[in-house]
């Protein structure tokens, strides 16, 4: 059984807007190849667990008859639910709930976790997904990389400056120490698997984005451990400081990263004959 570390419910507070602006889009090639690897086109259901502001949600929303996003942080939603609203997508059904609570109404045909899964406690969420998936449904676990991710001169100036920043204003147990700990030794096929699941695979989506300072900045204040909630009275400061850092390095101000994006996929087994 999976011993995952218990995180904070309040970490996001205050990054809805954020998260809707800066977080770069899961690029299209890769939900053409999940729905593909699922075989879900038009129709059936899904679920967006910990949903955020809807990064999964509203791009697959035209591939299915109901969608159903759902996350702890009830600002989250309540920004997703009126973005839904203003867009005039009337299939997203938004609820404020837990994964570890949530009672759905019916089966998923897919269920996927955008950038979530390693915060959940994993085993315990994979036996629930497992049984709220239609036979042959699928579950997919999605990330997107972070500006820092990279040995860029720019990238470690900037993973420097979170350190220090993350110090400066006691951030530094707002996520448990051993989180990658968990992960590396208890790895996501071998939970998904051990819930049941067949693990069908990891792929790979590159994209090719330029940052800037404020987008830089627009990306941290999303994250759980230096969003404004975190960095408190100290926001404009760090600001001011991770400007002229970047701008040192890189006085253009266009910082160029390849982005990583994946998927795993692991499936449901189909029922079988009787």
């Amino acid at each position: 059984m999976s011993t995952d570390p218990t995180f904070r419910r309040d970490l996001y507070r205050g990054t809805a807007r954020y998260y809707d602006e800066y977080r770069v889009p899961y690029p299209v090639a890769l939900f053409d190849d999940l729905c593909a690897r699922a075989g879900v086109g038009k129709g059936g259901r899904l679920l967006d667990l910990a949903c955020g502001t809807g990064q999964i949600a509203f791009p697959l929303a035209n591939r299915f008859e109901e969608v159903c996003a759902v996350d702890q942080e009830a600002e989250s939603v309540a920004f997703g639910r009126a973005k839904a609203e203003s867009l005039g997508v009337g299939n997203i059904r938004w609820m404020v709930d837990s994964a570890e609570a949530l009672v759905p109404d019916g089966a998923f045909d897919l269920v996927a976790v955008g950038n979530a899964f390693h915060r959940l406690p994993r085993a315990l969420v994979a036996e629930r997904v497992a049984s709220w998936l239609a036979p042959g449904g699928s579950l997919a676990l999605l990330w997107g990389g972070p500006p820092w991710a990279g040995d860029l001169p720019w990238q470690e100036d900037l993973a420097a400056l979170m350190d220090e920043w993350t110090d400066r204003v006691g951030a530094a147990d707002r996520v448990p120490s051993n989180w990658q700990e968990a992960l590396d030794n208890d790895p996501n096929p071998r939970v998904l698997e051990g819930a049941g699941l067949d693990y069908v695979g990891e792929y790979t989506f590159p994209v090719e984005h330029d940052w800037t300072v404020a987008s830089v900045a627009g990306f941290l204040y999303s994250t759980s451990v230096l969003n404004r909630d975190a960095l408190g009275d100290h926001a404009d400061a760090f600001e001011a400081d991770l400007a002229a850092r970047l701008l040192e390095r890189k006085p253009d101000g266009v910082f160029h990263q390849t982005l990583r994006f994946a998927y795993e996929l692991a499936r449901r087994p189909p029922a079988r004959d009787t």
